[in-house]
């Protein structure tokens, strides 16, 4: 995750006049643009590195958006001993992933792999528009693209590869809970598929929105044109179970985005505050252990 954000609000606790400032109707477009930048700090990284790794994955498929932007993903299926059972149907649900804003689906193959085997569960994880390999043909990141994206999966999942929605988890990570909440509370155009059905939602470290992290709620509702992501007004239509999980001492997106979005869930699931961990320092046992619980919870167990 992008360590200005972790700056830029410090910033506006010493000089809260900046963010006033800045968001005077002269230089309201620059702020959006500043948003934009803090959001979207996706790493660049030159082509060899992805036929190195993501590139000679078995498992990568190339998604098409409604804009015909191409972007990559990899759909990871651990086999269990329950798949070999003659007659038996796997109760294992399908993550669709999105991921943070300064890594990409390169940088962070080991960890989709792990969280595949630990929760046994398949992922499905997706590439943004202006990242990675989408990054290297040209494409610039927005809001507007993550969201393409993520529909792009959406359609992937449900049409191409036959997973019903009640077998799918919308899980996001900081950023990425921007495109994740999206989905997850409305329908998509065109589909025969609800995401207002999916089986349920996994958000780590959340964001309430791009501005609010940046510069706080009162900002946020001067600036509130130029917001991007605004989970706030979006959650509450989610109509399945959601879980977040968040650690107190977050400096780049502080606690009280997720807890401020966990009071707005029609059915929350019992909240993980990981006392003393930050942002990019979560223990990834004790997140996989609170995910584990959380699938176990929706297939019954």
């Amino acid at each position: 995750e992008s360590p200005v954000l972790g700056l830029i609000r410090p910033l506006h606790s010493r000089h809260p006049g900046l963010a006033a400032h800045l968001l005077a109707p002269s230089r309201a477009t620059g702020m959006g643009s500043l948003v934009s930048t803090l959001a979207f700090p996706c790493p660049k990284v030159g082509r060899q590195f992805y036929e190195q790794t993501l590139l000679k994955r078995p498992d990568l498929v190339y998604l098409t958006t409604s804009a015909g932007e191409r972007i990559p993903a990899c759909h990871i299926r651990p086999r269990s001993y329950m798949d070999n059972l003659p007659g038996r149907r796997s109760s294992r649900k399908t993550l669709l992933y999105s991921h943070g804003n300064a890594e990409d689906l390169g940088l962070h193959l080991r960890y989709v792999d792990c969280l595949a085997r630990d929760l046994d569960a398949d992922v499905f994880s997706y590439e943004y528009v202006g990242y990675s390999l989408s990054q290297l043909e040209g494409a610039e990141p927005s809001e507007e693209g993550c969201i393409r994206s993520i529909v792009a999966a959406w359609r992937y999942c449900t049409e191409q590869l036959m997973i019903a929605p009640q077998d799918i988890v919308i899980f996001g990570r900081s950023i990425g809970s921007g495109p994740s909440v999206d989905l997850a509370s409305r329908e998509v155009e065109g589909s025969a598929h609800s995401p207002l059905d999916v089986a349920g939602v996994l958000l780590q470290s959340p964001i309430e929105s791009g501005a609010r992290v940046a510069f706080g709620e009162t900002v946020s509702w001067i600036g509130y044109s130029l917001d991007i992501f605004r989970n706030y007004e979006k959650i509450g239509k989610i109509r399945a179970p959601c879980a977040i999980m968040h650690g107190t001492a977050d400096k780049v997106v502080p606690l009280c985005n997720g807890q401020n979005l966990h009071a707005l869930l029609q059915r929350p699931f019992e909240p993980l505050w990981i006392d003393g961990y930050g942002h990019n320092d979560m223990p990834q046992d004790r997140c996989f252990g609170y995910a584990k619980g959380f699938l176990d919870t929706l297939n019954g167990r």
